[in-house]
Parts: C-alpha cells; sequence; structure tokens
C-alpha cells in the first residue's frame, strides 16, 4: 500500500499542508495569545496598583481636611476659655467698685484661682501685665519680669503675646516653650492672648502643636489601617502583592519581617545596590523596576526574576508599590500555552485523517480566540470567545473566559471595595461623630450653595441659630458626659422636629444651626418655637435617678437677596439675634 505513488504523494502533501499547519500555529497563534495573556496579566497588575493609589490619594486628602478642622478646634477651645475668664475679670472689676478698698484683694483672688484652671488635658491659663512682668502662671512665680526671655529662635515671648492683645484686642502668636518643669524640651506652641483694659493685663492660654500632631497621627493610623485590610485581600499573580512605604521606612509590607523595618541598607543583590534606592529611582522614572529576588521556599538565591511597579504619592509623602514574580505572570499563558500544544497535536492526528477540510475547521475557532484575546487586552472585558465545540478547543476557549471571568471580577470587587472606602471617609469627612449632624465643615460649603439657588429661584431660605443655655453650668455639675449625652438628646429631638429637605448641622460645641430651604421668616420662627417647646419639656434621667432639663436660646433670620451678599450675612443676624434671646432670660426665639 505504501508502494502506491498516488499515497506518497498524498502523504507528502498532508505532511507538507500539517507541517505548514503547525508552523501557523507555533509561529502565529501561540506567540500571539501568550502576548495577549501576558499583557492582561500586566494590566491587570497596574489597574490594581492605580487603584490602592487613588485610596491612597483618597486618604490624604481626608488626613488634610481632619489636621485643618482639629487646627481650628483647639483655636476655637482657646478663644472660648479666654472669653470665659475675660467675663470673669470684667465681672471682679465691676465688684470692685462696690468696695474699691477690696480691689487690690479681688484682683489677687482671682489671679490665684486662674493658676488652677486646666482643661484639654493639660492646658493652662496665665495673665500678664502691660510690661510683661508675670501676674499669674501655674509654674511660674508671680512679679518674674519676661521681658526678655526668648525661646529657643531669639524670639521675645511675653512681649509678642502681649503687643498683639493691645494692639489688635486679640490675636494668635507662636513660640518654643517647655511642656513643664520635669521636661526641658522645647516644643512649638500656640497661644491665644486677649486684653483685658480695665485691669491693665493680658489672659493668655496655649496648645502645643505637637498635641495636635499627635491626633493627626492617630488619624493617619486609623486610615492606614484600613488600606492595609484592603491591601491584604489584593492579590496579584499567585503571591503577588502591594506595600507602600516612605522616606524612613516600610509602612504596610504582607511579609512580618519587612513591615515597619528601615529596609533602606537592604541589598538588592542582583544589581550591587540597594533595593529602596532602586525603587525610588523608578518611581521618579518609568515606574518600573526589573530585578532578581530570592523566594519563600529558596531563601538567599536571588535568582528570581521580578517586577515592581512604583507610583509616588506627594500628598502623603508616600510610595505605593506592587510587587510580583515575572513567572506567575506568565504561569496563565504557559499553561494556556501547554493546551495549545496538546491541541495542535490532536489536530496533526485528525488532519491525516480527514484531510485539508477538517484541518481549515480547526483553524477558525483558534484564529477566533486570539481575536477574542486581543478584544479583551485592548479594554473590552464584556466580550468571551464564542466557541461551543466539545474538543480541546472549546476546553482551551471555556477556561479562557473563566480566566477573564475571574479578572472582571477581581477588578469589579475591587472597585466595590474602593467605592465603599470612598464613600466611608467622605461621610467621615462631613459628619459630626457624636450628634451625626452635618459638621460646620459640610455646612459651609452646602449654604453657599443653597444661598445662590434660592436666590436664583427667588425662593425664600431662612437660618434658625440656636445653643444650649447654661451649658458650662451643666458640665460642671454633672461632668462632661451627661454634657455630650444631652447634645445627642438634642440633635435626635432636632432630627425629629425638622422637615426632611431641612439641612441640620453641629456648628460648634454647644452651637447648632439649621438651614430652612423654602421657607419665609414666619415659617422658621414657627419651627424654632416648635422645637424650643420640645426641648423645654424633654428630660433626661439619669442612672442614679437624677432628672436633667435643658433649654435652648434661638435666633431666626431670613434671607434678604437683595442686601444679602452672601449667607454669612444671614448667618451673622441668626447669631445676634440668639444673643438677644440670651440676653431677654434665655430659652427665648427671637428674629432679625
Amino acid at each position: 500500500m505504501f508502494r502506491s505513488k498516488i499515497l506518497r504523494k498524498f502523504l507528502i502533501a498532508m505532511l507538507v499542508l500539517v507541517a505548514g499547519y503547525l508552523s501557523v500555529i507555533l509561529l502565529v497563534a501561540l506567540p500571539r495569545v501568550d502576548t495577549v495573556i501576558k499583557s492582561l496579566e500586566e494590566k491587570n497588575a497596574k489597574e490594581v496598583l492605580e487603584k490602592v493609589v487613588l485610596l491612597t490619594e483618597h486618604a490624604g486628602k481626608n488626613l488634610e481636611s481632619f489636621r485643618q478642622t482639629s487646627l481650628l478646634r483647639h483655636k476655637k477651645e482657646m478663644k472660648n476659655i479666654v472669653d470665659v475668664v475675660h467675663s470673669m475679670l470684667k465681672e471682679t472689676y465691676r465688684e470692685s467698685y462696690i468696695v474699691p478698698e477690696r480691689r487690690e484683694a479681688l484682683k489677687q483672688d482671682i489671679l490665684e484661682k486662674l493658676r488652677h484652671i486646666r482643661y484639654g488635658g493639660n492646658n493652662y491659663l496665665f495673665v500678664l501685665d502691660y510690661n510683661a512682668t508675670m501676674l499669674s502662671h501655674p509654674y511660674i512665680t508671680a512679679g518674674k519680669d519676661m521681658s526678655r526671655i526668648a525661646d529657643m529662635h531669639g524670639k521675645l515671648i511675653a512681649p509678642s503675646i502681649v503687643n498683639v492683645a493691645r494692639e489688635k484686642g486679640e490675636g494668635y502668636t507662636s513660640y518654643w516653650w517647655m511642656k513643664d518643669n520635669d521636661d526641658k524640651t522645647p516644643y512649638e506652641k500656640l497661644t491665644y492672648s486677649r486684653n483685658c483694659p480695665m485691669w491693665k493685663m493680658v489672659i493668655a492660654t496655649g496648645v502645643y502643636i505637637d498635641d495636635i500632631q499627635k491626633e493627626v497621627a492617630r488619624r493617619k493610623k486609623e486610615l492606614f489601617q484600613k488600606l492595609r485590610d484592603i491591601m491584604e485581600k489584593t492579590k496579584i499573580g499567585k503571591t503577588g502583592y502591594i506595600y507602600i512605604f516612605d522616606e524612613d521606612k516600610m509602612i504596610i509590607h504582607p511579609n512580618s519581617n519587612i513591615d515597619g523595618m528601615n529596609f533602606k541598607t537592604l541589598p538588592n543583590p542582583g544589581r550591587g545596590t540597594f533595593i529602596y534606592d532602586d525603587l525610588v529611582k523608578a518611581a521618579k522614572g518609568t515606574g518600573v523596576l526589573r530585578y532578581k529576588w530570592d523566594k519563600p521556599d529558596d531563601k538567599g538565591h536571588y535568582v528570581y526574576e521580578k517586577i515592581s511597579w512604583v507610583r509616588y504619592v506627594p500628598s502623603l509623602k508616600l510610595y505605593v508599590a506592587s510587587s510580583v514574580y515575572i513567572d506567575e505572570l506568565e504561569e496563565e499563558s504557559r499553561r494556556v500555552y501547554g493546551q495549545m500544544i496538546y491541541l495542535t497535536f490532536f489536530v496533526l492526528i485528525i488532519s491525516l485523517i480527514l484531510g485539508i477540510w477538517y484541518l481549515y475547521r480547526q483553524l477558525r475557532p483558534i484564529h477566533q480566540l486570539s481575536d477574542t484575546a486581543q478584544e479583551i487586552a485592548d479594554g473590552n472585558y464584556a466580550i468571551r470567545a464564542d466557541v461551543s465545540s466539545d474538543d480541546e478547543v472549546g476546553l482551551l476557549a471555556n477556561n479562557f473566559n473563566r480566566m477573564v471571568d475571574r479578572l472582571e471580577e477581581q477588578i469589579v470587587t475591587l472597585d466595590r471595595k474602593i467605592q465603599e472606602k470612598t464613600e466611608a471617609l467622605q461621610k467621615l469627612a462631613i459628619t459630626d461623630a457624636l450628634t451625626q449632624l452635618y459638621n460646620r465643615r459640610y455646612f459651609s460649603e452646602i449654604s453657599v450653595e443653597m444661598f445662590h439657588l434660592g436666590k436664583r429661584n427667588r425662593e425664600p431660605l431662612s437660618v434658625i441659630m440656636f445653643d444650649i443655655d447654661m451649658f458650662k453650668h451643666i458640665n460642671d455639675t454633672y461632668g462632661h458626659q451627661v454634657g455630650d449625652k444631652v447634645i445627642v438628646v438634642l440633635s435626635t429631638l432636632v432630627g425629629q422636629i425638622k422637615r426632611a429637605s431641612d439641612i441640620a448641622c453641629r456648628y460648634g460645641g454647644e452651637e447648632f444651626i439649621l438651614l430652612l430651604p423654602k421657607t419665609d421668616r414666619k415659617g422658621a420662627f414657627e419651627l424654632a418655637e416648635r422645637l424650643r417647646k420640645v426641648i423645654e419639656d424633654n428630660k433626661i434621667v439619669l442612672e442614679d435617678g437624677t432628672v436633667v432639663k435643658f433649654t435652648v436660646s434661638l435666633g431666626v433670620s431670613q434671607v434678604d437677596y437683595e442686601n444679602d451678599k452672601d449667607i454669612e450675612d444671614v448667618i451673622r443676624r441668626a447669631d445676634d439675634a440668639m444673643y438677644i434671646a440670651k440676653r431677654d432670660g434665655r430659652n427665648k426665639t427671637r428674629e432679625l
């Protein structure tokens, strides 16, 4: 049979055809599929890194907002405590007119009391006369001349404080000072001072900047823990991971031996350099670093090719990097490559039996799979290989589709997690933690928008400003925990009374504000009165049976679009009306 020339020619033709087919598979289709799959794996790794970088940048913005808010809160706290003391001094001065012979004794008595006042941990008050002589201080003897005492930079401390208060009435200064007698290290301190002309003295208090920075550091630690939780669940390839480091040490790394360490001197044996320097250089250049490293199951043998993508986040001065072994990126392509080889030899046997027609039929699904892989590499994750045969080509297409399904699922899952974390961070940025009402920052933004919207539509817009009467007395009598409970109960009552369209905000401390769209002064006044009566009738029963009642004073104002330049004019009128309510005996509603 094999002596037949026709058979030999047929066999030779088939061998040539099969050889050509094998050439097409091995030289065209397989390399193309291999390239596309590698590209998909690499693209997925880059997208995962970009999403973590985006989340890190959001964390940086949130951290800066928290720092600014914390600084403003401390400034307001200092001003409030000094205002209270200033009122005490004014009252004492009026009392001294009744009994002039006791004026000096009254003065010394209140100065002595100020020495023992503490707030916010270990913050204190001190008093200077116009000659920068210390009149009251918890650590410095009264009568000491402070006019020549300078901080570590040569800045005269007391004269600066006195000059700001006398020239402007009040103001902030900063200098370097020791925290107490046991700690001789100077720290930067922000001081608020106010002039008390009736006694010819200046009252002042301060807060150490590093105390604020500690609050920011705690916030930063919380944000980084959230990043850590996300990154621990994020994998690239089989064992690849994402890590974050700064100019000093590794911040987040899945390897506990490296996490938190200063790895600036960690060698990169494959290059004869330091891995930290190589990563920083890559971040400033192409963003890609290829190097050789060891594996967990083969320690000390730096022969395995590895790739890292590195991005720098300027807002936090952090580097975000992803790292994966190159053979893991190629693992899927090698698996597909092996399946394709198996399929090719299978087709070879069938081709020798069925001939050119069957050979042509086998080429079509392979080209379709390759084209599908190319479309997916171009970003079309919705497309799938439409091959329904039950042979190896169908198995390859099914596995390929499953691989693409997993890639798409990972991307969707990561997008969802980032969206959830972003929404959580955004909510933290606009919500007051104690009352769950909006905070002042959000109110400042939305009130401007509502002002311009109301002005454009010629719709009424009103503001109710109110705060808790005798709140300091509540805190002093029952403690700050009860004071916080009063604030929470008040916030709950506000939520029950206001309309869904009204915007309620904790404006600061025990002060609250309501923004009422499409509401004139009459409607706002009626709502304020209803709120005042509900609060007046409410009571809080403590665990020991003590009943705590409280009231509020309210100020109402409506926007005058003809004369008001912005919403701040309306807020000031509401604030003035509130203070008129205070002056008229509290638990009142007044309008301007």
